[in-house]
């Protein structure tokens, strides 16, 4: 009840109870449950050489961050109650966590490139729990406590952008490429473990190692 009504209506506007909109918010509450316990399958690594895709979802998480403390400094849930709700579902997992999946797993990928990914799930999912706090403080302590450590979460500093001026693709075109590609497999009756053969725009081919395990794109 408390992120539901933290995201249901913008700060100083009466609103009325919505069965559905309720539902929707423990959705994502399931949602944030099994980010969290597929992200706790991998051991805590040490920050290392990040791939373009790593990059780019620390900078979408670096904007994130600037968003939400926005909010928090005036006081407006419902700022950091829709933007995590929106990076979380609509960019971290529809996308980042589907795209270095495999090379989390260390299928293809070398040491190197795996703890990259390592290193980055857990940071961002740390980012998202400490953002999270204030609105749902009993789950992201409970999942803080199994994945990260025995002090409470609501002992921690807000998370601060790092502020890497990184060079990546926009995320727009990131999700662009990745609907077209499930549209492409759906339109020719291809589940999504299917190979498919297509070609990857020049913008994504820092990312093209991950684009074809994700989608199993075959040259």
């Amino acid at each position: 009840f408390r992120l539901w009504s933290a995201s249901e209506v913008n700060h100083g506007y009466d609103f009325r109870c919505n069965e559905q909109k309720i539902q929707s918010t423990k959705k994502f509450l399931s949602k944030l449950w099994n980010i969290s316990r597929f992200l706790s399958e991998f051991p805590i690594v040490s920050s290392t050489s990040l791939e373009e895709t790593d990059r780019w979802i620390i900078q979408e998480s670096d904007d994130l961050i600037k968003k939400c403390m926005k909010g928090y400094k005036e006081y407006n849930f419902f700022i950091p109650a829709i933007a995590v709700r929106e990076f979380t579902w609509n960019v971290f997992a529809a996308h980042y966590i589907e795209m270095v999946k495999r090379r989390a797993r260390g299928e293809g990928f070398t040491t190197q490139q795996r703890d990259a990914a390592r290193y980055t799930l857990h940071y961002v999912l740390r980012v998202v729990l400490k953002l999270l706090a204030p609105i749902i403080p009993f789950i992201t302590e409970y999942i803080w406590g199994a994945i990260y450590s025995e002090s409470s979460i609501h002992k921690e500093s807000h998370p601060e952008p790092l502020n890497h001026m990184y060079d990546t693709a926009d995320t727009a075109d990131i999700i662009s490429f990745n609907s077209q590609v499930w549209n492409e497999k759906k339109s020719k009756n291809l589940s999504l473990k299917d190979d498919i053969s297509i070609d990857i725009p020049s913008n994504l081919q820092g990312m093209e190692l991950d684009l074809r395990a994700m989608h199993n794109i075959i040259l």
